[in-house]
């Protein structure tokens, strides 16, 4: 997202003029670019960066240490920068516990599909609902009380006043690294924890499960 936009419309030439000849002489689309609901009054020194869309492409890129750690961002918005920021992070900490129990009650469902076979709605019987999933992010997020540690942020001061808004809003990112180590100690948390629940679903499920720590490792990667 650029910093400063100016409402207009952009004319987009879907190939060369030779290639549309080609095609017919298909003709050239207007695209109305949505016009900017606020306006950037102050922003943290050195602007924004890759780490905002995809943390842990930045972290190999800028060679920090991805083979023991992961790298997670959080967002939150507040009429104080402070308290803005501190949302950040604990959003970031919220985000570690969803994804790891929704990969781990995924991993659990797949697994007793392939054991217990489909109902007629097509969703089996163990079946995480976003509630039961929902809850086992909260407990999750409990255990990373500490180890989320803060390594960047970054803020804007926002003016929504011309569209009948607030004058003054800060938007806070904020960057977290995370030892692999204490994740993958949340997923076998969070297995344990499913598995407590429901005692059967252990049985139905043995012997279909991988190493559930490393199926995270490569849902992390392909993330």
């Amino acid at each position: 997202m650029k910093l400063k936009q100016t409402s207009q419309l952009i004319l987009i030439a879907i190939a060369a003029s030779t290639i549309l000849s080609a095609c017919g002489g298909a003709p050239i689309k207007e695209v109305k670019v949505e016009e900017p609901q606020f306006k950037v009054t102050d922003a943290a020194p050195g602007g924004r960066e890759a780490w905002l869309d995809n943390p842990n492409w930045w972290a190999d890129k800028e060679g920090q240490d991805i083979k023991e750690f992961y790298f997670f961002t959080g967002d939150a918005q507040s009429a104080d920068k402070r308290m803005s920021c501190e949302k950040a992070h604990a959003d970031a900490v919220d985000d570690i516990a969803k994804q790891v129990s929704t990969f781990v009650d995924s991993t659990i469902a797949r697994a007793s599909t392939d054991s217990t076979g489909n109902d007629s709605n097509g969703m089996t019987s163990s079946s995480a609902s976003q509630t039961e999933t929902a809850k086992l992010s909260s407990q999750l997020t409990k255990a990373l009380v500490t180890g989320v540690e803060k390594k960047k942020q970054y803020w804007e001061q926002r003016d929504y006043s011309e569209k009948g808004g607030a004058k003054s809003i800060f938007y806070c990112w904020v960057l977290t690294k995370v030892a692999k180590k204490k994740v993958e100690d949340l997923v076998s948390k969070a297995e344990a924890i499913r598995f407590k629940e429901d005692p059967k679903l252990k049985d139905k499920v043995e012997n279909k499960m991988t190493d559930i720590q490393k199926e995270f490792e490569k849902y992390m990667q392909a993330h």
